[in-house]
């Protein structure tokens, strides 16, 4: 698998926008295409921390800026892209073989992340130098 840039897709979440408050309803599997097998959340970020910085070897991901925003880099070993999630209204679908990386948390910022697979730390890239000879 030697995903490319190109399939990291932003991805519109239904949203119901309503004077007493918007809903933004994550209809599985029709938004994203796989089985989400874990869900975690990231908060409580300095804004000077850095998070991820790794890849995946079979795991996606669909990361949505549930509170407040960071900012995420994607690489596929040649190409990168910064994505500004900002709002739950918008999630960004990651596959495998992608590096990610997240930055600047907003002090309330909350990443919620759904995953394909279960943890396992054998499905993890943690050396970019690994990640570009894999990808050739």
């Amino acid at each position: 698998m030697n995903n490319k840039i190109s399939e990291v897709k932003l991805i519109s979440i239904h949203t119901v926008k309503a004077e007493r408050g918007n809903l933004s309803a994550l209809e599985l599997p029709k938004l994203i295409p796989f089985e989400v097998k874990r869900i975690f959340l990231v908060y409580d970020v300095e804004d000077s921390e850095i998070r991820g910085e790794h890849a995946h070897k079979i795991c996606w991901q669909f990361l949505i800026a549930s509170s407040g925003s960071v900012d995420v880099e994607v690489f596929d070993g040649i190409d990168r892209q910064i994505y500004n999630l900002n709002s739950p209204d918008k999630g960004l679908l990651i596959p495998p073989m992608i590096w990610g990386t997240q930055f600047n948390y907003s002090s309330q910022g909350v990443l919620l992340v759904l995953a394909s697979h279960p943890f396992d730390p054998n499905d993890y890239i943690h050396n970019v130098n690994d990640f570009i000879q894999l990808k050739k």
